[in-house]
């Protein structure tokens, strides 16, 4: 058929008359010249679209949105006025207050109905703006109330807002006129040209060329589809092979703690009654839930930074505390590789600093466990901790240096290093773990956190990351020690590593006591025995565990068997002790410290020992060390969590009243008296009434009737920063993210009034003096 119309097409077209060549030459001028006419008044229009209405609409789309969150953010005020809120919303107002400005230069530029409008609008935002930083500087006054607060927003803040608002409503009324006008000039040409086409179109069909150079172009479009398609299909082949490489490196990584996560609960179960086995599989099933949990942090993080949703938090927290924290999860990955892995601290002035501790810790974990997975076994990881001079008034600058004699990094990698998703050929080759997304995620969070990384490595021989973070300092003094309890009191330190000793010596110094140091267990014997001889016993010895020759135990019988009882000697170790705590009881050690070692810890194990301030015989667990005075309401709709959060409230002390949705907290709480409930956790999604509905609900009700404000903590498992902006404004007063921990819940119970009933332990705990 199509052979047919091909061969009559060619024999009328060679046919033709001329009158008929002529008349379709003319249709085709008459449409060339009616088509530049049309495109040129589509062209002055889309120009003055271009010029006028439509970036004018988009800018007051964005001071629409601005004013919205300036209708907002005091809103925050009214309920909480802490500093950290109010430096958050002038932060914010910073933003807007950028974004206002801009938007207003380009529109006095381009708004053609009424220029004089933009300028006004522009003076009653800096009118707007002084009073907002006054509005802000007033909530700094705790003499300030919320009334007061509210008073001032609704009499300067609203009007202003609200002519602001009136008057980019006129400028988007103007805009939809100019559109409606070139809405209908689109159609009067598109009905003309629509004609002027089905004209030509006949007359093409009559022509053998145009069916011809049609016939072609339709070829040509194949052609350039086929390609496309093809292209399209390599793309999809590629994204399938990096999506099934990562889903199985993700697969591998989470299969492995899930399987110790089931194996040991198995092996638990089969040992029920050897507490100590049990207690033991715990502990490994802890761990491996917690690396479970990175794995999909991982994913999440990466998540969030691609689209820009990742935060920070700034919270007080001591360093020595995250650093043991961070050791007793290192270490165990390093002994099962049978590494040696050494803490170091040095300079370190200021113990108490402001930052996020979850994301410190996530970055030296990310690193340390990349130089676990590439060194082979007997090596050696070491992290190296230095408190630098000060470059920021009120920050500390603090330096991690994570070092190990693994493969190193091959040079052409280096620059990739940092990529997301990028593993080395040699991981590949060596069947080493890793989804390619931890390297990434430390960059950009250091980053964040307006810190510096870099990596030096050579191949063979090892690997040098340095970390550089400014961590701001708290305003309030550190904890202020009582140096003249140690004034002169002399301490003999035994370590084999000499960096140690000096630093230890140096510390002991600065707390007030003379010190003296060796490097093996029998210079130590034999200092002692000099000083004892003289009747000039040291005060307390500090001897290291792991030394050559003669190891800290068998030092230890040799002190005692000159001296005594009566000098205290301590044990200084970077691994877990408890495997050797029974025999070194026996031995005659008094307590043990953990590397990497502190100037406060030194100074309380010190003042605890030789002064008998505090019990240091046992070391002892927590089991609980505070007490609510009153009752906590758990909301949880799930029984399982349900369950988790109310034995963790119960192991710390807490009575604890529950609720299973938001409707019946909200009646819980209207029914019982004043004061009744001392806390609340809230969690997030619910049935029938979710927590950030009746958070607002008991705000409500207790400033009906005139009830104090009681503590509100959210419990979500949605981490976004958005997620947690909504629920302080709902009137929660603080944010846990799931899955919590003890330690999350004894944090929140400390906050809000909790009342401290036992002293534990220094040598395992940090001791906080607050």
């Amino acid at each position: 058929m199509s052979q047919y119309l091909k061969k009559n097409f060619m024999f009328d077209t060679e046919n033709l008359p001329k009158w008929t060549s002529w008349l379709l030459i003319g249709i085709l001028i008459a449409y060339y010249v009616i088509t530049l006419v049309n495109t040129n008044r589509i062209v002055e229009q889309v120009e003055m679209i271009g010029n006028h209405p439509y970036p004018i609409a988009i800018e007051v789309g964005k001071v629409n949105a601005g004013l919205s969150l300036l209708r907002t953010l005091p809103e925050r005020l009214f309920y909480t006025r802490t500093p950290g809120v109010i430096e958050a919303i002038r932060g914010h107002y910073r933003d807007i207050d950028a974004s206002f400005i801009k938007s207003f230069d380009f529109m006095a530029s381009r708004y053609l109905t009424a220029p004089g409008e933009v300028l006004r609008m522009k003076r009653i935002y800096l009118e707007l703006r002084d009073d907002q930083k006054r509005l802000l500087a007033l909530c700094g006054d705790p003499a300030f109330t919320s009334e007061q607060a509210r008073a001032f927003y609704a009499e300067n803040i609203v009007p202003k807002v609200d002519e602001m608002s009136r008057i980019t409503s006129d400028m988007s009324a103007n805009s939809m006129r100019k559109f409606h006008l070139f809405h209908r000039l689109s159609l009067d040409i598109r009905r003309n040209t629509i004609i002027l086409s089905t004209i030509l179109t006949l007359a093409v069909f009559i022509s053998l060329f145009i069916y011809r150079q049609l016939l072609e172009a339709k070829r040509r479009q194949e052609r350039e589809m086929r390609d496309a398609l093809k292209e399209a299909l390599r793309s999809a082949q590629n994204a399938n092979a990096a999506k099934s490489q990562f889903l199985f490196n993700i697969s591998h990584d989470i299969r492995t703690p899930m399987n110790a996560i089931i194996g040991m609960t198995a092996i638990a179960t089969t040992h029920i009654d050897e507490p100590a086995k049990v207690m033991n599989c715990l502990g490994k099933i802890t761990a491996s839930s917690k690396h479970l949990l990175s794995l999909i942090n991982d994913v999440l993080d990466m998540s969030k930074i691609e689209n820009g949703k990742m935060g920070l938090n700034e919270d007080e927290f001591v360093l020595p505390e995250l650093i043991h924290g961070f050791i007793t999860i290192a270490q165990p990955q390093a002994k099962s590789k049978r590494l040696e892995f050494d803490v170091s601290v040095a300079g370190i002035e200021h113990e108490r600093v402001i930052s996020d501790s979850l994301r410190i810790n996530q970055i030296l974990l990310n690193i340390i466990g990349n130089a676990v997975k590439f060194t082979p076994e007997g090596g050696t990881v070491r992290l190296d901790i230095r408190e630098l001079p000060p470059r920021y008034k009120g920050y500390g600058i603090y330096q991690f240096t994570i070092s190990d004699t693994g493969i190193g990094i091959p040079r052409d990698f280096i620059g990739k290093i940092f990529d997301p998703f990028e593993r080395a050929k040699t991981s590949t080759n060596s069947r080493i773990e890793g989804t390619g997304l931890g390297m990434a995620i430390t960059k950009n969070i250091v980053e964040m956190m307006g810190g510096q990384i870099a990596v030096a490595s050579e191949p063979g021989k090892g690997t040098v990351f340095t970390v550089t973070l400014p961590l701001k300092l708290p305003e309030r003094d550190a904890e202020l020690l009582d140096l003249s309890l140690l004034h002169e009191l002399r301490s003999l330190v035994v370590d084999d590593d000499g960096d140690v000793c000096e630093n230890t010596a140096k510390m002991l110094e600065e707390i007030g006591m003379k010190s003296e140091w060796v490097l093996t267990g029998a210079e130590a014997v034999s200092r002692v025995a000099e000083a004892h001889n003289k009747a000039q016993d040291y005060h307390s010895v500090i001897i290291d565990w792991k030394m050559p020759e003669m190891d800290g135990l068998e030092t230890t019988r040799s002190i005692r068997s000159i001296v005594g009882e009566d000098i205290p000697i301590i044990i200084l170790t970077a691994y877990d002790w408890t495997d050797i705590e029974e025999e070194a009881r026996r031995a005659g050690v008094n307590a043990f410290l953990a590397k990497p070692i502190f100037k406060s810890r030194l100074y309380h194990i010190m003042h605890g020992l030789i002064l008998g301030a505090h019990e240091t015989a046992e070391t002892a667990p927590e089991t609980g060390d505070a007490l609510l005075d009153g009752r906590v309401l758990m909301v949880e709709d799930n029984e399982l969590n349900m369950e988790i959060a109310v034995e963790f409230l119960q192991n710390l002390g807490v009575t604890v009243d529950k609720a299973v949705d938001g409707c019946e907290a909200v009646s819980m709480v209207k029914n019982t008296p004043k004061g009744y409930y001392k806390l609340i956790f809230m969690d997030i999604q619910m049935p029938r009434m979710d927590g950030n509905e009746a958070a607002a609900e008991i705000r409500r009700f207790e400033k009906a009737e005139g009830r104090p404000r009681t503590p509100i903590t959210a419990m979500s498992a949605n981490a976004f920063a958005e997620d947690m902006n909504k629920a302080y404004a709902s009137g929660m007063d603080g944010y846990l993210t799931k899955p919590i921990n003890i330690d999350d819940i004894r944090k929140m119970l400390k906050k809000y009034y909790v009342r401290p009933v036992k002293i534990f332990s220094i040598l395992t705990e940090d001791t906080d003096a607050n």
